[in-house]
């Protein structure tokens, strides 16, 4: 009960927000997971995972409250998601626990039948020979039912295991996911703009001699967007430059659309064009020695300098 009042209070706390800004996609697909866990076994099975779900969803949208927009607010909705899901994946496993336990009482009782069955039998030759071959046959019948229900039980108790077996990996390779994820976003920073001043955008590539953006490129365009977004009054030039493999001239028409490139992907994001300019300064103005792989790769840059 409580677990669905406060899904309630999170539905009605995610509509008034909607009013204002739409949740990031981390966050709505925390509420869905800890909906879906709630709505499961979990509140019986494993309540104490299930809380701290529920703790981690309360945390995310009070940080979606105060900035709708902070990154932070993405990280602890995804760490609310991981634990609505652990918290299901828990609940199922020991949902199978029980059933194995079952399924292993089931065949210890049809064994101990077969047993007593079987003397019952034995007791019942030593007595005489009068007991009719039909009847002899129903109870061999009887026997190899019995038989069968326990090799039943066994193989379902084996099936019940393998399916635990598989959804304890499959915990411990989300858990290394999650791991990996929040590691990475760690390591992730905000652009500052700051005017007069000269950003290095690391991490923007290009396929080799073309101006096409990698998919590896995503991350830091998307905090060039957000810093371009939060400061509407800037304006930058977007300088492109390369190496000096190739000739000077082909250099500077490739770091001009390298540039464009960038510029391009920022307007179709919704940054205004008028609030940057592109230059390409191609193989003119390196930072590194061009003799070595390293240098050569610190020369092929985007720079953001703010006006």
């Amino acid at each position: 009960m409580k677990s669905i009042t406060f899904l309630i209070i999170i539905l009605c706390a995610g509509l008034l927000m909607s009013c204002a800004s739409v949740p990031p996609i981390e966050l709505i697909n925390a509420r869905q997971a800890y909906q879906q866990a709630s709505s499961g076994p979990a509140a019986q099975l494993v309540p104490a995972d299930l809380h701290k779900a529920q703790e981690a969803l309360a945390l995310a949208e009070k940080s979606f409250q105060d900035d709708p927009k902070s990154f932070h607010t993405r990280d602890l909705a995804y760490i609310a998601d991981r634990k609505a899901k652990t918290a299901e994946a828990l609940a199922t496993t020991a949902a199978g626990n029980a059933a194995t336990t079952k399924a292993n009482k089931e065949y210890q009782a049809t064994q101990t039948e077969i047993v007593k069955n079987t003397k019952e039998d034995l007791a019942t030759a030593e007595r005489g020979s009068a007991i009719k071959s039909e009847q002899l046959a129903v109870e061999q019948k009887a026997r190899l039912d019995a038989e069968q229900r326990a090799s039943d039980a066994q193989l379902e108790a084996q099936r019940v295991k393998a399916s635990t077996d598989a959804e304890a990996m499959l915990k411990d390779s989300t858990n290394a996911a999650a791991m990996k994820l929040a590691e990475q976003k760690s390591r992730d920073t905000l652009i500052v703009f700051e005017k007069g001043k000269t950003v290095v955008l690391r991490g923007i590539n290009f396929d080799f001699n073309k101006a096409t953006l990698t998919e590896d490129s995503e991350t830091i365009l998307w905090r060039a967007y957000n810093a371009m977004a939060a400061n509407p009054d800037v304006h930058v030039v977007i300088t492109g430059h390369t190496d000096n493999v190739g000739s000077q001239k082909s250099n500077q028409l490739l770091s001009l659309k390298r540039a464009q490139a960038v510029r391009n992907w920022l307007v179709q994001k919704g940054t205004l064009s008028s609030r940057m300019r592109t230059v390409g300064r191609g193989q003119n103005e390196p930072v590194s020695s061009n003799d070595t792989d390293e240098g050569r790769a610190d020369n092929r840059r985007i720079e953001f300098y703010v006006q």
